[in-house]
């Protein structure tokens, strides 16, 4: 198999988030410059509507393999072993002592095997604390956005937000639970905000003033009729998120997640901070962001030449305008996380 070959990139659907939407942007990124790339997993199922090959009927040998998880890579076995492998890490090393044991072993000997692509600065210096990593394994790449970003946007200023946007998945990861209290007790304070929730079932008793998009719907449209995003979390990768908000301007509250927040406002522009206190909510109002967010290092030019390093590639004429996404199929992807 010749090493020009599609770039694959282990995507399933039976673990459909977060990973698998910045996987598809990745697969479309690669073909807006000219480089061919596929999903791929065991199963073969589509991912968000998105063809997967099954990788049963793929041939492995000589190709560049983009895999995030460590189950992914018991799922490829042996038939890595002739392939180039590229560990597109997403999250720090969290949990109970034994997974933060089983997780530091897998990433010590992956930087020995393979380049570990980080998606931030701040999770690259988490990892780089491991004890015998191979630190110059560890590479830097944030994940694509989509197709004609803007380099700046103005961030729309309101006094007194009342409409709330909420985008997350149920688990623990996800603070849902702290946001839904905070809202409430700005109401209990008389400030009629209201909450709107993506990825969430809605509960049999819906909380008032709060309410759920239909699972699976895009949160793209709920930008423009928001005043504030907001975000409580765990821990974070890169806040892809957050990098959705500030393309349409929105101002964002977040919580001090674990990686990924420092690198954003460092990079892109400033939150308003929220804490787990009395009139949370309430204080941060009086601290949303003002001016612009700076996009123009999560933009198509600034990424490429970082990716194409890392996997190996250059743009190529074979890759013919047939291969490249529209518009309407590219970039922003929606999902039910």
């Amino acid at each position: 198999m010749s090493a020009d070959a599609p770039i694959l990139i282990y995507c399933r659907w039976e673990a459909a988030g977060g990973i698998e939407r910045v996987s598809l942007r990745l697969r479309d990124f690669l073909s807006r410059n000219g480089v061919a790339a596929e999903l791929v997993s065991r199963e073969g199922h589509p991912v968000f509507g998105a063809e997967v090959r099954q990788l049963a009927e793929t041939d492995l040998g000589g190709r560049t393999l983009v895999f995030s998880r460590k189950r992914d890579l018991l799922h490829i076995g042996w038939r890595g072993l002739g392939a180039r492998l590229v560990y597109w890490r997403h999250v720090p090393v969290i949990g109970s002592l034994t997974n933060r044991l089983v997780d530091t072993v897998f990433i010590v000997a992956m930087s020995w095997r393979a380049p570990v692509l980080c998606v931030c600065d701040e999770l690259a210096e988490h990892l780089a604390r491991l004890p015998l990593l191979r630190r110059a394994a560890l590479t830097v790449a944030y994940a694509p956005v989509a197709p004609d970003v803007p380099a700046a946007a103005p961030i729309r200023r309101t006094d007194q937000p009342k409409h709330l946007l909420y985008v997350g998945r149920p688990g623990a990861q996800k603070r849902l639970d702290k946001v839904l209290a905070v809202v409430a007790e700005a109401r209990d304070a008389g400030h009629p905000v209201r909450l709107h929730v993506h990825g969430y079932a809605p509960p049999k008793d819906e909380p008032d003033d709060v309410t759920f998009a239909p699972l699976g719907s895009d949160p793209q449209a709920s930008f423009a009729d928001a005043d504030a995003l907001i975000v409580w979390s765990e821990y974070e990768g890169f806040p892809t998120v957050m990098v959705e908000a500030a393309r349409s301007g929105l101002p964002i509250i977040a919580n001090a997640f674990a990686t990924g927040l420092r690198d954003f406002e460092r990079r892109i522009g400033p939150t308003a901070r929220i804490e787990d206190r009395p009139e949370a909510l309430m204080r941060a109002f009086t601290r949303l962001p003002r001016g612009s967010y700076d996009l123009s290092g999560v933009r198509d030019e600034a990424l490429w030449p970082v990716w194409a390093k890392v996997l190996g590639v250059s743009m190529r004429d074979e890759c013919s305008i047939s291969d490249i996404p529209s518009r309407e199929s590219a970039g922003l992807r929606t999902s039910d996380v």
